[in-house]
């Protein structure tokens, strides 16, 4: 199942749980005393000391409520299992070398770190737009344990990784497939959708670099991310117009809307327009109505993010009622799927979480097209719907 669907739909805990194989640390508590390494996410913490990193695990919104535990990740666990225990940890050895990366996002993460050989398996190849990535798994060097909505138990632990990445539905203990946890296999629920921003959601390419030891690469990666996107952001300091904007389809009964405190609505924020659901305080989304997003979003200005739409004929051939929204008339709908694989699927979900930068630099050029004067074939993810 890939995460993108529940990128605006869900909450969900980071847990982690650890393989009988590997060691777990003593049951007293003794902390690092080195900066924290994350400066906007708040799911997660690093400290480094020496030549371990200490991974801290955050299971409430607000960073350092209830830590629900640590993933501890070393070189020599000699030292740390002498001067350092804690609660309810795992320690595993870094590199790894057979990682389970179970989303185009994560492997992804791996091939910007320059570390895709140390990926070993996948969930879906249909979801994957890059090429490299590609070509690996047609060369056998990818396994595939995710065609269903279900990963494959059995294959995974034939493969046995040194640690599988995976994501949770907001469950708690329930996150945890059960058959996961008997298999002994080290699993990591990992929710990089629940941050509130967009950078907070791309430091989270420091949490996969820790397992490869390419923190370095990560810090450097994310810093030049980080610049480029309050550079953009910049630039709307003298913006006084926000047009309005809400974004998705109805799904069945519901129109899934991103929550106010979302990070794609703090992206709307960001690129200078007023999002229609601001004052929201969801992280995830919105189930609402059809007739709860007409009332509102009628005279939006513009209308993003369709699904996997692209042309004007399509999106009322589902809804003859969408023809009413003012953003229809005045064709200002666009989509996130400019670049697709062969099965339809956005480059968008591969790597914008990465470089946010890159969304950003989109949407200003949507929103105010005065401050880009581009064309839009330049645009890096979006198209207009025609």
């Amino acid at each position: 199942m890939r995460p993108e669907k529940f990128i605006t739909l869900i909450f969900v805990l980071v847990l982690f749980s650890c393989s009988n194989s590997n060691e777990h640390a003593g049951a007293t508590g003794k902390h690092l005393k080195s900066p924290d390494l994350v400066e906007h996410a708040k799911r997660f913490s690093i400290e480094q000391h020496k030549n371990v990193y200490v991974v801290r695990i955050f299971g409430n919104r607000r960073k350092h409520d209830e830590v629900t535990g640590y993933f501890v990740l070393s070189n020599d666990t000699t030292g740390l299992r002498r001067e350092y225990r804690y609660r309810e940890a795992c320690v595993i050895k870094t590199p790894c070398t057979n990682i389970a990366a179970l989303s185009s996002i994560y492997a992804s993460i791996f091939f910007e770190l320059g570390a895709l050989n140390n990926v070993t398996t996948i969930d879906n190849v249909d979801y994957i737009v890059n090429p490299e990535i590609i070509d690996r798994y047609k060369k056998g060097k990818l396994a595939e344990i995710g065609k269903s909505q279900q990963i494959n138990i059995e294959a995974a632990v034939k493969i046995k990784p040194d640690v599988l990445f995976t994501f949770g539905m907001g469950e708690g203990e329930k996150d945890k497939d059960k058959k996961l946890v008997q298999s002994s296999i080290a699993t990591a629920i990992v929710v990089d959708h629940l941050e509130e921003n967009p950078l907070a959601r791309a430091e989270w390419i420091k949490f996969f670099a820790v397992f490869v030891n390419k923190y370095a690469r990560a810090d450097s990666v994310f810093s030049e991310v980080e610049i480029k996107y309050n550079q953009l952001r910049q630039e709307l300091a003298s913006v006084k117009s926000r047009p309005t904007v809400f974004s998705e389809i109805k799904y069945s009964e519901f129109w899934y809307m991103p929550g106010g405190r979302s990070y794609v609505a703090s992206l709307f924020g960001d690129a200078g327009a007023d999002y229609l659901w601001k004052e929201n305080t969801d992280f995830g989304s919105l189930p609402l109505s059809f007739e709860q997003v007409y009332a509102r979003a009628r005279q939006a200005d513009y209308w993003l993010n369709l699904s996997t739409l692209n042309t004007k004929q399509e999106l009322v051939a589902m809804e003859k009622r969408y023809a009413d929204f003012n953003a229809f008339k005045q064709n200002q709908l666009f989509n996130n799927n400019k670049v697709v694989n062969t099965k339809g699927y956005s480059s968008y979900w591969e790597t914008g979480m990465i470089h946010p930068e890159r969304i950003l630099s989109d949407l200003i050029y949507i929103f105010h097209p005065e401050l880009h004067p581009k064309a839009e074939k330049e645009l890096f993810y979006y198209k207009r719907l025609n």
